[in-house]
């Protein structure tokens, strides 16, 4: 019997492998089942790239994390300057911090100016007040003007017959529902009004602002409701925020927190931020039958005199939770981390808070009328769809260019006169389909 052949691991010298057998030898071999090898595309195409990050949304995360840690890196460009270069940089840095100061006094003086104005606009908010409310009727010059003013805009509405002497129905006090339609014609402010606040609004008779000037820099919002409101005694609800006492890059204030009020409301069953659940519980001992409120929050306008509340220093205070309970869990706290999805969600709230405020500041309380009418929503309408336009005449430029290149190439394709290939070869890439334009918001 023969003895069974025994294989060496020996290498041998100058054996061809994949490793030093060049690339034009491998493109032209044949493997053992006939078929041969192909050969690696020289140039990577952009939607291969971007088909692929699609198919990988954890690599395409993992990618922009890795690039955003690069945002702010120093590439060692400036300490490569010379040393006198670089004397002539920092005195750029101090020029550029006294025009932050200068830009400071201004922004404290555009406040006291508003302040200024504002003083001046009170007679007109006043007289807004008397007649919304009743108090007093709008005069025949006040009408004729108004008309004017519509005519002027061109948004007069065909305007019904009058009424008959005879047909006189019952007496309208001032305008009613004024307040809440505004704030339902208001697109910020509407997605927090729920069915139920709208009967909490029909009380609101006023909303004035006043603006902050002693102290840190800010404005207050001041809501008044009628006296004969059965939801909660406030006579008046306040909201005031407050802006950093530096500025931020741009040159403006930055947003610091907010401070809100407390609703006396009449009860549980009144109050529209929270719902009432009510069971009945028996004593097993006594047999005494006993009644249970459950209550849980509910979204709720009013809940915008609540604010987000920002995390405490050294302990991760969350909304709504007491100082008490924050400072029982500060040493529990200190060192854990933070939730990013607790942080990015309490960042939203809290950019969705300030961005109400700026609406009932800047748009609200000098346009209420036009917010009533819906004339405000044309006029904001017109301008996005301006903003629109430009966006779709710049992708519509682009797309021309990328057409035009696109036929470029395909005449050069076709000068070439090269019908080697077969029909069914197709070049990496050239099957790739066109992408989507890029969304953009205005």
């Amino acid at each position: 019997m023969s003895k069974p052949i025994k294989t060496t691991s020996a290498k041998i010298d100058g054996a061809p492998t994949p490793h030093n057998t060049p690339s034009s030898v491998l493109a032209s071999s044949f493997l053992k089942n006939g078929n041969p090898t192909r050969a690696v595309p020289q140039t990577i195409h952009e939607e291969d790239i971007t088909s692929a990050l699609a198919k990988n949304p954890q690599l395409l995360a993992s990618i922009q994390d890795k690039l955003g840690n690069l945002v702010g890196q120093d590439s060692g460009y400036i300490s490569s300057l010379p040393l006198a270069v670089r004397e002539r940089i920092y005195a750029l840095k101090k020029l550029q911090q006294d025009l932050f100061e200068l830009e400071k006094d201004f922004q404290l003086e555009m406040f006291a100016l508003e302040e200024k104005y504002l003083q001046k606009y009170a007679p007109v908010h006043k007289r807004r007040h008397e007649i919304v409310t009743g108090k007093q009727e709008p005069t025949a010059r006040e009408i004729e003007i108004g008309k004017q003013v519509e005519d002027d805009l061109d948004t007069l509405t065909e305007e019904p017959e009058e009424e008959q002497e005879g047909d006189e129905e019952e007496k309208i006090t001032g305008i009613p529902s004024f307040w809440l339609t505004a704030f339902e014609n208001l697109p910020m402010v509407s997605q927090t009004v729920t069915s139920v606040d709208a009967e909490v609004l029909e009380f609101l008779t006023d909303v004035r602002l006043e603006y902050l000037t002693e102290g840190k820099p800010g404005f207050k919002l001041t809501f008044y409701f009628d006296t004969e409101n059965p939801f909660f005694s406030n006579a008046q609800l306040s909201k005031t925020y407050y802006y950093q006492s530096e500025l931020g890059y741009s040159g403006d204030f930055i947003y610091d927190h907010a401070e809100g009020c407390d609703i006396q409301w009449a009860d549980n069953e009144s109050n529209v931020t929270v719902s009432v659940e009510k069971r009945k519980q028996r004593n097993k001992t006594t047999k005494q039958v006993r009644t249970i409120e459950k209550i849980t929050p509910v979204e709720s306008f009013f809940n915008f005199f609540d604010p987000p509340k920002l995390p405490t220093k050294g302990g991760k205070s969350l909304p709504g939770a007491s100082d008490n309970e924050a400072d029982d869990d500060d040493d529990d706290d200190e060192e854990e981390e933070e939730d990013p999805e607790e942080v990015a969600e309490l960042e939203s709230r809290l950019a969705l808070d300030y961005a109400i405020g700026e609406e009932f500041k800047d748009k609200l309380v000098p346009r209420a009328v036009d917010w009533f009418t819906g004339a405000a929503i044309e006029f904001e309408y017109d301008a996005d769809q301006i903003d629109d336009e430009e966006d779709d005449e710049d992708d519509e430029f682009d797309s021309e260019e990328e057409d035009d290149d696109d036929d470029q190439e395909g005449d050069d394709g076709e000068d070439s006169g090269d019908e080697s290939e077969p029909n069914d070869f197709k070049q990496p890439g050239n099957n790739a389909k066109e992408q989507p334009p890029e969304c953009k918001q205005a």
